[in-house]
């Protein structure tokens, strides 16, 4: 069973799935909340440890967004951007976050019930990956991002967070250091916008995630790309940056399988 109180400086661990990496600070009875300048600070990649964001390991009976799914997850995903905004669901971060509680003996093999703000979720180890049942991609609309000046058509996808999916020719010819422009009624707190090209069931994809800037994966936005570019039931393999990630999509859900790793455990004193 793992310590949670190891001397004074706060235990923290690394992981990352497909180049998507995160911060994990375990406090299952929520004694220790974050504000947003520390989970900032802990993602810094110069002054802290670094990530695209930060997963606090909670027990769901343990915190008020959660407490309902309490009878169904024991444990409670509270993810939050690398700036230190809420962030409703991480499909790469909830695989790592399963990883964790596992190789911490706080989850027994098999399917693994998560809490998150996006209601529940299941992740089961599928040899060396992990797949996790993400429910339904719900088609919200058109909109477009705008990047240099040049206009994309896309599709408004939610995934319990918001995605704007644009296919273009070549992603990689986009220049991804600015936030892409949207319409801001349609997206008030912001929004993950993908850009895709290939064939329907296997496509590359770059992502800019809201609150922390490209990235080299992001699952839910993998789901939410695979979703648009199947347009019905299917698998899609969707290449990203930081590897390889499979998305099936059926009549009622969509699942994602990729890797989950755990890569480094220390201590800290920015917390």
């Amino acid at each position: 069973m793992t310590d949670f109180a190891k001397g004074s400086a706060t235990a923290f661990s690394k992981g990352h799935g497909t180049g998507n990496d995160f911060v994990i600070l375990a406090d299952p009875d929520n004694a220790a909340p974050l504000t947003n300048w520390q989970i900032a600070d802990l993602c810094d990649r110069r002054s802290g440890i670094g990530g695209d964001g930060l997963l606090r390991v909670v027990r769901s009976a343990k915190h008020p967004e959660a407490v309902e799914l309490s009878s169904e997850a024991e444990w409670f995903m509270d993810y939050y951007n690398a700036d230190g905004s809420v962030a409703e669901m991480c499909g790469n971060g909830v695989r790592v976050f399963a990883r964790y509680l596992l190789e911490h003996d706080l989850a027994e093999p098999g399917d693994i019930p998560l809490a998150t703000r996006a209601g529940l979720r299941t992740v089961s180890c599928v040899g060396d990956e992990f797949r996790v049942d993400m429910g339904p991609a719900r088609f919200e609309g058109a909109s477009e991002a705008i990047v240099d000046g040049r206009r994309y058509a896309g599709t408004r996808v939610s995934m319990g967070n918001p995605h704007l999916v644009c296919r273009v020719d070549d992603p990689y010819t986009l220049d991804l250091h600015k936030v892409p422009a949207v319409d801001a009624q349609l997206f008030p707190t912001g929004v993950n916008v993908e850009f895709i090209t290939g064939p329907a069931n296997h496509i590359t994809m770059r992502v800019h995630e809201r609150g922390v800037g490209e990235t080299r994966s992001c699952g839910t936005g993998a789901v939410a790309a695979a979703a648009v570019a199947l347009g019905g039931v299917g698998t899609c393999t969707v290449d990203v940056p930081g590897g390889t990630l499979t998305v099936t999509v059926s009549t009622d859900t969509t699942t994602l399988t990729g890797p989950a790793v755990i890569v480094a455990e220390g201590h800290t004193n920015l917390v």
